[in-house]
């Protein structure tokens, strides 16, 4: 981050500690003037349960403002009034014992600590994980003293859709080539030798080693010193693609996330926004909890951060209500809370949560333990959601695909293309060299999709050897050439089994999704055109088009 944003970002969270400070001050003048009142004229449930919850607040926002003191008084004081909050709220003599003069002593000097900020909101907090980049094409940077196996190598990973540099050591690499790329591959050797340094760099990527001795001493020594995978000789280079695919996928996921905030604090819901926000991940603020499933079908987040207690409502109760629907069964509710009490916290993760923040809540904190939730939570969704082999979109999951983009297209006159592909004679593959073999060879496919494909589209395993593509806002003429590339280059990846090598095509059938009335009426069209390719040699695109009809007697347009 730019030292002018992160100026812009300590003035934004200075304002929002002077708005607190001001507002505290309002509210502790009216806590100890009711807290007065309760005294002189006898018992008010309602205003003492007020001043419960006034305490509560400051308890777990003062902390993130700064006012440690602050923080840590108003939560004594809140725990001497548990109990008869807790109580049946109808013995005078109790609410009048709690309120003896040492209470209202304290309460009185809760403003003069406003007057102190014990810590000041330090930035920049948590820098973006190591190695997460969003490049397009991924790089692979090849540290190979030896020329020829490193060309060598470097041929064979082009082939998959990586971009691939060569460097004969770490001391060659620039460090604005290193912020660039998505893995360094680099021999083990050279690693123990040169590398420590490397993988200690911020802008260091995901580190991959290779070497001839694949023991226990050896890959515990690498990952000792920071090398994030080992893989041993011979290489297997589409098993080694498909190994470096899966690392740049996880870490991308781990910079990735969407948020929701519920709060009624509006100073400190600002402040956790700000943070996330900053922090590279998208926010959305939800004040009022009755806008919170709105909120959730129009974001779709990775994780809700909510608090216990928001006035009137309860942040367990909208958690369970939240549950009625199974769409959100398995959203991740994380309560934010000053409460420490470990049976109320169990309690409240019975009841729909599934972790717990005890506030105040450090930037740094927040920030790292929203990451690392939502990457978690991301990883439990792929399960659900991704083919196992590929970690593309399920058979069912991209059929909706193209429908909802089928209805964006009869919306908004837009033109899309749906395309069916198919790897040819996939059944003399695995009959000849076995299925371990062939599922290397769909993943071969499915990576070079997803590098060779904008992040706009949609990828699907539709089945077996088949596959389903969805082209938003993408004319006829760009999907055919995008997927004519994609044919030439999975001709050109060379996989072996059993030392020999061999190579595999695919066949592609394609359609405009906006001129049919249905969105499966285009899928079948994708799947005719795929026919007629497979009926005129295999290995190429075939476009549904004049001459053709849709399944219903209709001819294309």
């Amino acid at each position: 981050m730019s030292d002018q944003k992160n100026a812009d970002v300590a003035r934004k969270l200075a304002l929002l500690k002077t708005r607190f400070r001001e507002k505290a001050l309002s509210e502790l003048e009216l806590l100890e003037t009711a807290m007065s009142g309760v005294r002189a004229a006898g018992i008010d449930s309602g205003e003492v349960v007020a001043a419960y919850q006034s305490l509560h607040r400051l308890a777990g926002s003062a902390g993130t403002f700064g006012y440690d003191r602050l923080g840590k008084s108003a939560r004594d004081l809140e725990q001497i009034l548990k109990p008869y909050i807790e109580g049946d709220h109808s013995s005078r003599s109790e609410i009048l014992h709690l309120l003896n003069d040492d209470f209202m002593q304290r309460v009185g000097s809760l403003s003069a600590l406003l007057c102190e900020g014990d810590i000041e909101p330090s930035w920049p907090v948590a820098p973006p994980e190591k190695g997460v980049k969003g490049v397009a094409e991924p790089v692979v940077l090849v540290v190979e003293p030896d020329s020829v196996k490193a060309a060598e190598l470097s041929g064979a990973l082009a082939t998959h859709g990586f971009a691939v540099y060569g460097f004969p050591d770490t001391h060659s690499l620039p460090d604005k080539t290193l912020a660039t790329a998505s893995v360094v591959l680099m021999r083990d050797t050279l690693f123990v030798s040169e590398g420590a340094g490397l993988s200690a760099k911020d802008e260091c990527p995901p580190i991959v080693c290779v070497g001839s001795v694949d023991g226990f001493p050896e890959r515990y020594r690498l990952a000792d010193l920071g090398a994030d995978g080992f893989v041993c000789e011979p290489l297997d280079v589409p098993v080694l693609a498909d190994y470096i695919e899966r690392l740049i996928s996880e870490r991308l996921d781990v910079g990735a996330g969407r948020v929701i905030i519920v709060d009624d604090d509006a100073e400190l819901l600002e402040h956790y926004s700000l943070v996330l926000e900053e922090g590279g991940m998208a926010v959305r603020k939800v004040q009022s909890p009755s806008e919170l499933p709105g909120a959730l079908s129009e974001f779709r987040p990775d994780i809700i951060l909510m608090d216990v207690q928001m006035g009137s409502y309860s942040g367990t109760t909208l958690a369970r209500m939240l549950r009625f629907d199974p769409e959100w069964v398995g959203l991740h509710i994380i309560f934010l809370s000053s409460e420490e009490d470990r049976d109320f916290q169990v309690d409240a993760l019975s009841k729909g949560g599934d972790d717990f923040l005890t506030k105040p809540v450090s930037d740094d904190f927040l920030l790292r333990a929203a990451r690392v939730r939502c990457y978690r939570a991301r990883q439990l969704d792929k399960l659900a959601s991704r083919d196992s082999l590929t970690g593309l979109l399920k058979h069912s999951l991209v059929k909706q695909e193209v429908i909802k983009e089928h209805a964006r297209c009869r919306r908004l006159s837009q033109k899309s293309v749906v395309a069916m592909l198919d790897l040819d004679h996939f059944k003399r593959v695995n009959d000849t060299y076995g299925h371990r073999t062939g599922d290397l060879v769909i993943k071969g496919l499915a990576n070079l999709l997803r590098h060779r494909l904008r992040k706009t589209d949609v990828i699907g395993r539709y089945g077996g050897e088949e596959f389903l593509v969805v082209l938003p806002d993408c004319s006829i003429g760009d999907a055919l050439r995008t997927l004519q590339t994609v044919c030439e280059q999975m001709n050109r990846i060379g996989f072996s089994s059993r030392g020999e090598e061999f190579h595999v095509t695919v066949s592609i059938g394609m359609a405009t999704l906006e001129t049919f009335d249905r969105g499966e009426d285009a899928i079948e069209a994708a799947d005719q055109a795929l026919y007629r390719r497979k009926s005129a040699g295999r290995n190429g695109v075939t476009v549904f088009g004049a001459g053709q009809t849709d399944g219903t007697g209709r001819e294309a347009v």
